[in-house]
């Protein structure tokens, strides 16, 4: 069941973002061996070093997609959270003035000596 659990969100309900990029590497790692056993079927030739440099590339891409759109997502959620109860919109903090390496020393304050 801890798979099924990845597929949920905070709230614990299944995410649409979370099922379709399951979905889409799945038909991906299907798919794509499919068209390699049919070619193969074919009597074409299998290239084993394009297979291994494009496959994992290809889930690659399919994986850091999903992950970012499921980010970017929960980002939103957690944003809108903020501002539902407390009315503030979240920003960064403020960077502030930069401290002198002097006043660490004591020479901003006068105490040079």
């Amino acid at each position: 069941m801890m798979i099924l659990n990845a597929l949920k969100g905070i709230g614990g309900e299944f995410e649409l973002n979370r099922l379709v990029g399951a979905f889409g590497g799945i038909a991906y790692v299907i798919g794509a061996n499919a068209f390699v056993a049919w070619s193969m079927a074919e009597g074409r030739e299998f290239d084993i070093v394009a297979y291994c440099a494009a496959f994992p590339a290809g889930l690659a891409v399919i994986v850091g997609a999903i992950a970012g759109a499921v980010a970017w997502k929960d980002k939103g959620v957690a944003s809108a959270k903020v501002i539902e109860q407390t009315g503030a919109v979240p920003a960064a903090p403020p960077a502030g003035p930069k401290a002198s390496t002097g006043a660490l020393s004591g020479e901003a304050s006068g105490e040079a000596g």
